[in-house]
């Protein structure tokens, strides 16, 4: 696995798009790889953040927050 910032990198199979979820105060996000190439991967992980009461946007430091 990989670090940046608050987002974890991790290979779990082409099935695996991501997971998101609660530890303390923040939300700690675990993503394909691929989300820097596929939109999809990206909009599951938005959901992912939302459905934690997160939004994306907020996280400055995360690729994934940045706009398509």
């Amino acid at each position: 696995m990989v670090m940046r910032g608050d987002l974890v990198l991790g290979d779990y199979g082409p099935e695996f798009y991501g997971w998101a979820g609660r530890q303390a105060e923040r939300i700690v996000c675990v993503a394909a790889p691929r989300f820097e190439h596929d939109a999809a991967v990206r909009a599951v992980m938005r959901e992912l953040v939302q459905r934690e009461g997160g939004d994306c946007s907020e996280c400055g430091n995360c690729p994934i927050g940045k706009p398509d």
